[in-house]
């Protein structure tokens, strides 16, 4: 997410969590919530199938279907094993909690049903020398338009760099494509169900996973965005990253008010939407964060 920030949340480090030294992609346990996005679930499942090969077996894939108004339905037969449940608790953060918990996979792959995996999705996360209990993977565009390059080049969705003892790793994770380590997860209670919309309950987990040990970047695992929702969308996001940065500030005791910026690509374009984003972040700031409304 832009505009939380590079602002410095220093995590107070408790007890560490030692951590598998390898990654399987039979440990791999991909979980899905999803609200009212038919077409996504679809779209992302036939692609999961096209790239389940040998080299990669996953675990299972559990698709959440929080409380969508035409209920989620699982079309076809598919290689790998698949399930499909729903939860009543409003927000991602639940539904992410109730997938982890019919899970049998050393590690969770969080992926968002408006994304598309290829194969180094999950190849990307693959190791034999392993010190870390979460990565924050990669997200490109799907659409080349100019809409969603602008998320693209802003790295709406990459998590900002930070810096300990001279080792740089990502501020938080972003559950369009991040992967953590079970034990790990439990062991911080999961994602906090307070957080209602989609923006600021992944921030968070990041946060709190830094406590008990680290996280780093893993470039090579990539999944591709659908960004395709128009500005209507685009406003509609940033006014729930708003909201969520709301949160997060009064939890963790930040300072996440949005400020204006330019874009990194000063076109004038671009400088209308850093403009509209900054409007949209500022109206769901000033918001209360309870919200029925969710979806990436």
């Amino acid at each position: 997410m832009s505009l939380i920030s590079r602002l410095g949340f220093k995590p107070i480090e408790k007890k560490l969590l030692s951590v598998p030294k390898k990654i399987l992609a039979n440990d791999i346990s991909i979980i899905i919530p999803v609200k009212d996005n038919q077409n996504g679930i679809t779209r992302l499942l036939n692609t999961l199938e096209h790239i389940f090969t040998d080299n990669i077996l996953f675990k299972e894939v559990i698709i959440v279907d929080n409380l969508s108004q035409t209920p989620i339905r699982i079309y076809k037969h598919y290689s790998f094993v698949l399930q499909l449940t729903s939860c009543s608790i409003i927000g991602p953060a639940a539904a992410r909690n109730k997938g982890v918990s019919l899970s049998n996979g050393k590690w969770l792959l969080f992926i968002d049903s408006d994304c598309v995996p290829i194969k180094n999705t999950i190849l990307g996360y693959l190791s034999d020398n392993n010190t870390h209990l979460a990565y924050a993977g990669n997200i490109k565009v799907m659409s080349n338009n100019k809409l969603s390059k602008y998320y693209e080049t802003q790295e709406i969705l990459i998590p900002p760099e930070a810096v300990n003892n001279n080792v740089i790793r990502p501020d938080y994770l972003v559950t369009a494509n991040c992967l953590v380590y079970k034990n790990a997860f439990n062991l911080i209670n999961g994602f906090d169900e307070k957080f209602k919309q989609a923006g600021g309950e992944d921030i968070d987990l990041g946060f709190r996973l830094l406590s008990i040990g680290s996280i780093a970047y893993q470039w090579n695992s990539i999944v591709l965005h659908d960004f395709d929702d128009g500005i209507k969308g685009f406003i509609k996001r940033f006014n729930r990253y708003g909201q969520g940065n709301k949160q997060l500030a009064h939890k963790h005791m930040l300072n996440l008010r949005p400020r204006p910026f330019l874009p990194i690509i000063k076109t004038p374009y671009n400088i209308l939407l850093a403009f509209i984003q900054f409007l949209s972040m500022s109206k769901g700031y000033h918001l209360s964060y309870k919200t029925n409304l969710w979806n990436k």
